[in-house]
């Protein structure tokens, strides 16, 4: 264990007691060492045109106390920084970037202006990757990127895409390598404990060195710190940003959070409940029956925001029973059964404990099953990776499980001790952003009401807690919406138009104090204003229905009725 543990009295057993687990005063520590990052004194090069207007306007380019004397790209490697070796520092000049093999995306990354490119790697094995436009192509700002699923991998694409804004840009694998350590296996030492410096560098301590490191990087390279600091991510990216948001109050000026893996203890136990029902009930639904069954809901459920586009507007108002289509023939040839219909309903449900008490939300009507109820065919179902090595290794500490002995019981005691162990490490689910909302920090949050890997209710959870805690609906506007986005999947696709750069929307806000009153949403046929929760947009009956200047956001009070939120 590294210092950052150090205030710790059973660190000889690998922070065995629930206390020391708690990584709330990493803050603290990890403040007080990026503070003494060091870096020498000088000029500024003069950043381009920008549509957000120029940082330099606010006293980017004056203020002598963010100043210092610029280094060359090669020089960095000599900057000294807290349990950190910088391990290169070149200048990329040829317009393309071919990631590492193994990596995501996997082809060459191209149309990149020429940059400086620095890895580093922050003790134990934390890797990360700053990516610093050359003048005069800088902004002026950093953007963070996040990860997805137990990341151990550089965000390569979502780095050419900052670079290619003109931001400054940083990435790190969490702490841990995917093609060393697969999936959730990191969470696992040699002997079989639990590893709590690779799961506490993977919830928040990386997210956080990369954060203070990447900071004192580009202020040694640029000679003055970014005017802006900005995060951008979706699914665990998404969580990691509010992560940042609850931990790190004064890590960014704004977050964008997409469909944010946060109540990470509930919901990944629940990722596998598809599985374990059609287990218990002997009947692996055919994907072919699923789909019947989405295409009978949008059928019934499509019309009641008013326009028929075949997207379910708010799953909330769709009362759809899969048992109308008992007997039916699927266009695969098969015959839908009462069983089959118990199924659906239990995964629409969400999982439920031993009285039927309510654990978590399940899937959302017009959400794909391919994700989480994926099958082989009506013998055999194929998990969810993530959900299953998180009861493998984090909650069993045995490799070697086999998920086709799990039983009702067993998953009502694993979900109970998922949220015991880990919501205070990586649970991110924490309301109170005083300490954000007080330094100026905005905040967006984006879900697809399809998603059909992260429950969207469970958002809508913790921001109307959010509201709870942050003073009430208009209080908490000032500085974090929510918008939800119909017929839309993980992080994107799906039936419904997808939300159009988000992210400017809150470097607009930051920049301009212009909170956003809606989020454009487009696809190839039709496009829609997405309203801050809890509006919803509706048709106006003027124009074609099909464009977003005909709809205006309103209340829709009748959403409240849903019987999960009464569970």
């Amino acid at each position: 264990m590294y210092k950052v543990h150090s205030w710790c009295p059973k660190l000889a057993s690998a922070l065995s007691s629930a206390r020391c687990r708690r990584p709330v005063a990493l803050a603290l520590v990890l403040a007080l060492l990026g503070s003494l990052a060091l870096a020498p004194a000088g000029a500024a090069a003069a950043p381009p045109n920008s549509p957000f207007g120029d940082p330099r306007a606010s006293g980017f380019d004056g203020d002598s106390s963010g100043q210092t004397r610029p280094r060359s790209c090669e020089n960095l490697t000599s900057l000294r920084l807290p349990e950190t070796a910088i391990t290169s520092a070149s200048v990329n000049s040829t317009g393309t970037f071919q990631p590492p093999p193994g990596s995501f995306p996997a082809g060459p990354l191209t149309g990149l202006p020429a940059f400086c490119r620095v890895t580093l790697t922050v003790q134990p094995q934390i890797n990360i990757e700053v990516w610093l436009p050359l003048a005069p192509k800088w902004n002026g700002r950093f953007q963070a990127v996040g990860g997805g699923g137990y990341a151990g991998s550089i965000s390569f694409g979502a780095l050419a895409t900052a670079l290619q804004g003109g931001y400054a840009t940083a990435s790190t694998d969490t702490g841990h390598s995917a093609t060393q350590q697969p999936g959730g296996s990191f969470g696992l030492t040699a002997s079989g404990q639990l590893n709590w410096q690779f799961i506490i560098d993977f919830a928040s301590r990386s997210e956080h060195e990369m954060t203070v490191q990447a900071k004192a990087i580009l202020e040694a390279f640029y000679g003055q710190t970014a005017r802006y600091s900005y995060w951008n991510g979706c699914s665990t990216g998404g969580r990691q940003g509010l992560m940042e948001a609850q931990r790190f109050p004064e890590d960014y000026d704004g977050i964008l959070a997409g469909a944010p893996a946060i109540n990470w203890p509930e919901f990944i136990p629940a990722e596998f409940w598809p599985q374990l029902v059609m287990l218990q009930k002997h009947d692996f639904v055919s994907q072919c029956k699923f789909n019947a069954v989405n295409a009978a809901a949008v059928a019934a459920c499509d019309g009641l925001d008013g326009v028929v586009d075949g997207v379910i507007d708010d799953p909330r108002l769709c009362h759809f029973d899969p048992g109308s289509l008992v007997g039916t023939t699927t266009p695969c040839g098969e015959t839908f059964t009462a069983t089959d219909a118990d199924v659906v309903r239990a995964i629409w449900q969400g999982p439920r404990g031993p009285n039927g008490e309510f654990l978590w939300y399940g899937l959302e009507p017009g959400a794909s099953f391919a994700g989480l109820a994926n099958t082989v065919d009506s013998s055999d179902g194929i998990p969810f990776p993530i959900a299953t090595d998180w009861i493998k290794y984090f909650l069993l500490r045995n490799p070697s499980w086999d998920w086709h002995t799990a039983t009702y019981p067993q998953f009502v005691q694993w979900f109970h001790e998922s949220v015991a162990e880990f919501s205070d490490v990586i649970g991110t689910n924490d309301p109170n952003l005083w300490a954000f909302r007080g330094h100026g920090g905005k905040l967006i949050i984006w879900h697809g009401w399809a998603d059909q890997l992260i429950f969207p209710r469970g958002t809508i959870n913790y921001y109307e807690r959010l509201e709870q805690v942050m003073g009430g609906e208009r209080s908490t506007q000032e500085f974090a919406r929510l918008f939800m986005a119909p017929g839309v999947g993980h992080c994107g696709g799906g039936a419904g138009p997808n939300p159009v750069d988000p992210f400017s929307a809150v470097v607009n806000w930051v920049e301009h104090h212009q909170a956003p009153d809606t989020l454009l949403a487009t696809n190839a046929v039709e496009s829609r204003p997405l309203c801050p929760y809890p509006l919803e947009a509706r048709y106006t009956d003027q124009g074609s229905a099909m464009d977003a200047a005909n709809f205006v956001c309103r209340p829709v009070s009748s959403a409240s009725d849903d019987k999960h939120d009464k569970d």
